[in-house]
């Protein structure tokens, strides 16, 4: 889409706002904006626009655990998210993302959710447990239903404000054709820059949210704070050394819990078992060692393998070739094992 700032009437250089450490903001003339994030936070951005003062809709492209929120009354010309209520819709492509619940501990809206919410209290972070997370997501203010290209969501009580109360801080739909697919052909219309069918896309989108029983649309992962806290850190202990032996038992044993239990907290948080879990990413590492020019044999000791054999095996099954050719195929001269 059109994130890139542009530099008219800025001298050659967009309009910039440092809104934390690694976390910047930029805007060009036209109404388009890109929160990039860098060390220490990740990398990536959200890019997106002002559809008016009280529409905002974004791409998602994030590589990180936390992104701090923006302002409530953000640096340049971002709408003023301190103004009236403020409905939040996402769609998650990819990764998943932490939402509070209050009173009821944590919810993770993965893959293929739509999440409506609203909350009095502006969160100060996002959290992506997966340290991943790609998407679209849409702001409407209140205003909006007063609009008259919002007019077909009726007259009396305020729409987005009935939404908004029904959705709470998490209502998550899975899978749904129809929202979905609203969202997505909104994605495609920010790319296109075509403004005006992006508000007839949020107007079917509205509806559509409408028609939803949201009282009974909750996140089907919920965890407590102490559950996401033990899955966390066994994660955390994974990722510290992915080569060393990790067993669910003795991490289990260590926070009073079994194995099980620790298990399902983990698949709630990141969606699949420690076990599942730690071969996907040894072979995500492994597959790095390969490209950046590590022998085979070198590349199975750092992920835990010490039979090269047994090794070519799993990444065969996790990438569809085998590591030297994987090695091959990423420019790696030949020349060792």
């Amino acid at each position: 889409m059109g994130g890139a700032c542009s530099d008219k009437e800025t001298g050659g250089q967009p309009l910039k706002a440092r809104v934390a450490p690694g976390v910047e903001l930029f805007q060009d003339t036209e109404g388009f904006f890109e929160l990039r994030i860098s060390s220490p936070i990740g990398s990536g951005s959200m890019r997106g626009r002002a559809l008016s003062s009280g529409l905002f809709a974004a791409l998602v492209d994030f590589t990180c655990t936390r992104c701090p929120n923006v302002p409530s009354n953000p640096p340049l010309q971002l709408p003023s998210f301190s103004n009236g209520v403020w409905l939040t819709v996402n769609l998650c492509w990819e990764g998943r993302c932490e939402v509070d619940i209050p009173d009821g501990g944590l919810g993770v809206v993965a893959a293929g959710d739509l999440c409506a919410s609203y909350s009095r209290k502006r969160p100060a972070e996002f959290r992506y447990p997966s340290g991943r997370y790609r998407g679209v997501e849409l702001f409407v203010n209140e205003r909006v239903a007063e609009e008259p290209a919002f007019s077909l969501l009726g007259k009396g009580e305020n729409a987005v404000q009935r939404i908004a109360r029904e959705a709470g801080p998490a209502a998550v739909i899975a899978n749904d054709t129809e929202l979905n697919g609203r969202m997505e052909h909104l994605a495609a219309l920010l790319d296109a820059n075509d403004g005006a069918l992006a508000k007839y896309e949020i107007l079917g989108l509205l509806l559509g949210l409408q028609r939803r029983d949201l009282s009974m649309a909750k996140p089907r992962s919920l965890l407590t704070r102490a559950q996401m806290g033990m899955a966390a850190a066994a994660r955390d202990e994974m990722e510290r050394a992915l080569g060393a032996r990790h067993d669910a038992r003795t991490m289990a044993a260590a926070f009073g819990v079994s194995a099980a239990s620790l298990n399902e907290y983990f698949a709630r948080a990141y969606g699949s078992t420690i076990a599942a879990y730690l071969r996907r990413r040894r072979m995500e590492e492994a597959a790095t060692q390969l490209a950046q020019g590590a022998k085979v044999t070198e590349a199975a000791a750092f992920v835990g393998y010490a039979n090269p054999s047994k090794f070519a095996a799993a990444f065969k099954k996790a990438y569809g070739v085998p590591p030297r050719e994987w090695r091959r195929e990423s420019g790696v001269r030949p020349g060792g094992v």
